[in-house]
């Protein structure tokens, strides 16, 4: 099934969808470029919610979904704002695509070696994951194992306690490749 088919889907009924393979076919779309993004939406979306400006965030959210509406952080977004203005309905779809799109990253494995690195489509999706478990990240080094390649990074975890989280960025890299 196509991206736009999977997408399609999940914007209907997004509690009964499957994310992975929506990330998958998005991997694989014309869509898909890991290493461009909306730094202007981002930089927008923050001054507007940091200026409590709702409806401004609420513009900046839809400019990044247009542009990737596999950005976790903008549905987290969508989903406070539309808290914040009590639309129920706006909030929770917002709150469970965002959901789903983190439950498909935790389910590609646990980060606790290359072996079971995290899949990410992108970098800012290793930021996002690290903040979302509560890691503060450190040095980052890049690690190549048996054709594939990962981010290593030391963290700080919530108690304290530094270890090295994997995330397994063949995805990016390959499109990367591709590119040149």
């Amino acid at each position: 099934m196509s991206f736009q088919d999977l997408l399609a889907r999940i914007q209907q009924q997004p509690q009964d969808a499957d994310y992975h393979s929506l990330r998958m076919a998005y991997a694989r779309s014309p869509e898909y470029a890991p290493y461009v993004h909306d730094l202007e939406g981002v930089e927008r979306l923050r001054d507007a919610l940091q200026s409590g400006d709702l409806e401004a965030a609420l513009l900046a959210v839809g400019r990044l979904l247009s542009f990737n509406y596999l950005d976790i952080e903008a549905h987290m977004a969508a989903d406070y704002v539309y808290t914040m203005q009590g639309d129920t309905d706006r909030s929770t779809y917002h709150r469970t695509v965002a959901r789903g799109l983190i439950d498909a990253i935790n389910d590609t494995g646990d980060g606790n070696s290359p072996e079971t690195a995290y899949i990410v489509l992108n970098i800012p999706e290793e930021y996002t994951f690290m903040r979302l478990l509560g890691y503060t990240p450190g040095q980052q080094t890049l690690v190549t194992r048996d054709e594939h390649e990962f981010d290593m990074f030391d963290v700080e975890d919530p108690e304290g306690q530094t270890r090295q989280i994997y995330f397994n960025i063949d995805l990016p890299r390959q499109w990367l490749e591709g590119q040149m």
